[in-house]
């Protein structure tokens, strides 16, 4: 049986022990509202939007570019990410 912490990750962010907030890169990877809401906590932390990775490969499909499924505004996920720098994901409209 399972042991582990259950629930919104959002409930343990605070009990992650990160050394030196001011250098920690964090990288957050789920669904999209997971990932809005778990980035508003380490931000809170004090870690700098620059050093806050998200991934958006739920969004990719053919891989290369051509389907158009991956797009958010001129962007093709599959084809610059799919991990992006929380600097630019911010403003994707997803």
């Amino acid at each position: 049986m399972y042991k582990g912490n259950t629930g919104l990750i959002t409930n343990y962010v605070n009990d992650i022990r990160i050394a030196n907030q001011a250098e920690a890169n964090v990288v957050v990877v789920g669904p999209p509202v997971m990932i809005r809401f778990t980035v508003a906590e380490f931000l809170k932390r004090g870690i700098k939007e620059e050093n806050i990775w998200v991934s958006y490969e739920r969004k990719m499909c053919c891989g290369i570019g051509k389907c158009g499924h991956c797009k958010i505004d001129d962007t093709y996920i599959c084809l610059e990410g799919p991990v992006f720098n929380y600097v630019k994901a911010k403003n994707f409209i997803d």
